[in-house]
């Protein structure tokens, strides 16, 4: 298991029909940058990280708790930069992220895109609890590596866990672990000739099968502009639908799970 090297810790409340960040503690390199007031009483919260990513052999641990009726977007301010282990080392890099959403909450969780360098491997756990009433918004996107530098699919591996219970319940869980080694050189089962993943998540009482026909006609719409994407959105197995996006440009990835969102 890797060292826990960089820490957040947080409580957000609603007082007074204002959300603010009441309490939280941090460790180097990870920090909480000023907050920012955003339309319709909403919190800014961006996350700093003062290292030049996540070295191997070390984990990043970020807890979340949002109380009743709180408003947040919550995001970093780069990318997520996974490096790789020293020569003759077996290092891996961790993240570990925890969310917990009391009654009416409303979160927007909105990291900068992952890229995993040359030889790097990232293990990554994410779990959500989510109280009744509340709001989930969360996207990923996930880049080959640098491609200006020729790392496409360079990395060692990517494992990922990602996991949402609802008022108790376990709704959703997915899994993913991409290993590039194992594949033919250049190709990645499945993804065909794709190089970026994007996902983007709603899970709410709300969220059901008329929200998802109006998101889809709104995405296609949207994709015909970027005919090279491949986009596909459906119902999770309760409270909840998904928007996965394959593509070759992160620019593109991004301004679509923008309009999703």
């Amino acid at each position: 298991m890797s060292k826990v090297s960089g820490t957040i810790s947080a409580d957000i409340v609603c007082a007074n029909g204002s959300t603010q960040l009441r309490r939280h503690a941090q460790t180097y390199p990870l920090k909480i940058a000023k907050t920012f007031p955003f339309p319709g009483n909403q919190l800014g919260i961006y996350v700093m990280d003062a290292s030049p990513g996540i070295m191997a052999g070390d984990c990043y641990e970020l807890e979340w708790r949002i109380g009743e009726t709180a408003d947040v977007l919550i995001t970093n301010q780069s990318y997520t930069k996974v490096h790789p282990p020293r020569d003759g080392e077996n290092a891996v890099s961790e993240q570990r992220q925890r969310l917990h959403l009391g009654k009416d909450a409303y979160v927007e969780y909105m990291p900068e895109p992952l890229m995993l360098y040359r030889d790097a491997t990232l293990i990554s756990d994410t779990a959500v609890e989510m109280e009744r009433g509340s709001t989930l918004m969360l996207s990923e996107l996930t880049c080959p590596g640098r491609t200006h530098r020729g790392e496409r699919f360079h990395y060692e591996k990517l494992r990922s866990r990602f996991t949402v219970a609802y008022d108790g319940e376990m709704i959703y869980q997915a899994k993913q672990q991409i290993v590039p080694k194992e594949g033919r050189v250049g190709v990645i089962p499945r993804w065909h000739s794709f190089t970026h993943l994007g996902m983007f998540y709603l899970f709410s009482e709300r969220a059901d099968a008329a929200v998802v026909e109006e998101l889809r006609q709104h995405l296609s719409e949207f994709a015909a502009k970027f005919p090279e994407l491949y986009v596909g959105v459906s119902l999770t197995y309760r409270y909840g639908l998904a928007v996965f996006v394959l593509g070759r440009r992160v620019f593109e990835l991004q301004q679509l799970l923008h309009a999703a969102w």
